[in-house]
């Protein structure tokens, strides 16, 4: 071998290994200033002399209490914006409340730790001292303050056992575990063994952990009983 192979292949080893240290740093330690970041998948390519890296197959993104996977994902590490593509999930978990969301592609600032998906979104929030459940579909989301609050908007439907509600658009806020529904009008109907009942307004507050609603502004009711 002679001496020009051989720095050549000592400069590629070079490249190989600093290619290979810098995706530990981001594995382990991306700090933002929403705390430290964590992208993992299966493949990583560096683009734009470092600026972009692509994460491909089974990519995870976790930060504080939000996990975001996705078939691919994009991560700006000028403006720590994130972009997924492909069986979009993201989990929130705190205390014993556990959310889960789907969507076709996702855009994340793990600096902010705010975002939005969109396409074919659905959210299931359970509850793990319960095996209650609340689902809900929009057409898009945007999350807040690393999930801890979400705005649904577009063709929003909640459902819970005997009770559906629609609205244009839909607020939640972890801290109050209340739900806004704004536009539409939001309506809430509920069906049980006593029968049937519209409600709607200009606003309706729905509690989660008390299972109730308030109904604001030309408030309308429709009861038929059995």
């Amino acid at each position: 071998m002679n001496k020009n192979k051989v720095v050549k292949w000592l400069s590629g080893q070079v490249v190989k290994f600093l290619l290979i240290t810098y995706s530990l740093i981001h594995l382990f330690t991306c700090l933002y200033a929403g705390g430290p970041a964590t992208i993992t998948g299966d493949k990583m390519k560096m683009l734009q002399k470092g600026d972009i890296l692509e994460f491909i197959g089974n990519v995870k993104l976790v930060q504080q209490n939000l996990t975001i996977t996705a078939d691919k994902m994009k991560s700006n590490e000028k403006t720590g914006m994130v972009e997924g593509y492909g069986h979009i999930t993201v989990k929130y978990s705190s205390g014993t409340e556990n959310r889960y969301a789907w969507g076709d592609t996702a855009e994340y600032n793990k600096n902010s730790g705010s975002g939005i998906f969109t396409g074919n979104v659905k959210i299931k929030r359970i509850l793990g001292d319960t095996t209650d459940s609340i689902d809900l579909t929009c057409e898009e989301l945007e999350v807040f303050e690393f999930g801890d609050r979400y705005h649904a908007i577009k063709n929003v439907r909640i459902s819970q056992e005997y009770t559906v509600a629609t609205s244009s658009e839909a607020f939640y806020d972890n801290e109050t575990k209340e739900i806004f529904l704004t536009g539409g009008p939001p309506k809430v109907v509920r069906t049980d063994e006593k029968g049937h009942s519209e409600y709607s307004g200009d606003k309706i507050a729905i509690d989660t952990k008390k299972e109730v609603f308030t109904v604001l502004g030309n408030v309308k009711t429709k009861m038929v009983m059995k």
